[in-house]
């Protein structure tokens, strides 16, 4: 089961289900791990233009809550995620 924090079993099975699929399309993209992981930083920068869209904050505040929680993400250890890939 994979642990993240506090957060709830469900919340957390979601999070582990979504990075197995970003994970196992990063792999089938043709793209290298360098490349892959500059689209989910793009990806994280459009995630917090939408939420600055919708009035979540500003866009700087968004994109730096998307930078803590991407730091958040990358404290956890990639082997909890085994149960999850393929």
């Amino acid at each position: 089961m994979l642990k993240l924090g506090n957060l709830d079993n469900g919340l957390v099975d979601k999070l582990g289900a979504l990075a197995a699929q970003v994970v196992n399309q990063a792999l089938a993209s043709g793209l290298s791990w360098d490349e892959a992981i500059v689209a989910f930083g793009i990806a994280s920068k459009a995630l917090a233009a939408k939420a600055a869209t919708q009035g979540t904050g500003t866009l700087e505040q968004c994109t730096a809550h998307a930078q803590s929680r991407l730091q958040f993400g990358m404290d956890e250890s990639s082997d909890v995620l085994r149960a999850y890939l393929d």
